[in-house]
């Protein structure tokens, strides 16, 4: 492994992640998953919620790998958001382009650190009541570039998230790949407040914005307005706004901070003498 790997720590409404463009992705070399495994550990290396990897891929145009801590692949929105902000800061790209993401072409819009991203129309499939242990959990299974299990509620269970999390995330319903598992608290028709369980992470992060837009169709579905306000755990607020003109969306608009904390340089150590 090459030594001084230069990166970018970034934030996206609480999500951080650690930013490579693609020269710095090809010195890591070889084993790129156990460097990530590595990498995102909170307290022996840099940590974060995952590693994206942009390289432009013409005009205006930005291809996005995202990886989760546990180095699978997956769409991610905050990274998304934080992958537009990087490339146009390093001129990849200008104020609008598209980005190049495992959910497809998603374009993207930069307003100073606020980034806005256009995703495909969040699909609903269907209401699910599981158990967790003597608790039933019901909610909705949403893929809203990554599938989502979003209970609704006025209040939860102290603890809730930290028992439900695992189990559902894992829940033979959802498939190998399992689901992310979203609290949302209704504040109002416009506003909700949301913790998320998210997998490959496999624990709570502080943000999500597939989570944001996922419970945010969810309560579209129940009534709802199609303009909401996500408040996540960090308490840095994301804007969804389902557009179109029919009773189901045609887009999601995903819209938040998207701010770059600190260039680095990871030394060798950073990934080397744990497991």
């Amino acid at each position: 492994m090459s030594r001084s790997i230069a990166f970018v720590k970034m934030s996206g409404a609480g999500n951080d992640f650690i930013v490579l463009d693609a020269e710095q992705r090809a010195a890591i070399g070889g084993d790129l998953e156990r460097w990530i495994r590595r990498v995102c550990r909170r307290g022996v290396s840099v940590g974060a919620d995952g590693v994206l990897f942009i390289e432009s891929a013409g005009r205006d145009r930005v291809r996005v790998s995202f990886r989760n801590p546990d180095a699978s692949a997956a769409f991610c929105g905050n990274g998304s958001r934080c992958a537009a902000r990087f490339a146009r800061w390093r001129g990849l790209a200008g104020d609008t382009m598209i980005l190049e993401t495992l959910a497809g072409e998603v374009p993207a819009w930069i307003e100073g650190q606020t980034v806005r991203v256009r995703l495909p129309a969040p699909v609903d499939r269907g209401a699910i009541t599981l158990a967790v242990g003597p608790e039933r959990v019901t909610g909705r299974f949403v893929l809203a570039g990554a599938p989502h299990f979003v209970a609704l509620g006025a209040t939860f269970p102290e603890g809730a998230l930290g028992r439900w999390g695992p189990a559902l995330r894992r829940a033979a319903e959802f498939g190998a790949e399992g689901v992310n598992v979203d609290l949302a608290l209704q504040v109002d028709s416009a506003m909700l407040r949301v913790r998320t369980w998210e997998r490959g992470v496999e624990g709570e992060t502080l943000s999500c914005g597939s989570g944001a837009v996922a419970a945010a169709f969810a309560v579209h579905l129940a009534g709802g307005a199609r303009t909401t306000t996500v408040v996540p755990a960090s308490g840095i607020p994301l804007i969804v706004d389902l557009t179109g003109s029919g009773p189901r969306p045609d887009a999601a608009l995903l819209s938040g901070d998207a701010r770059i904390l600190f260039e680095g340089r990871l030394d060798d150590e950073a990934t080397e003498g744990f497991t």
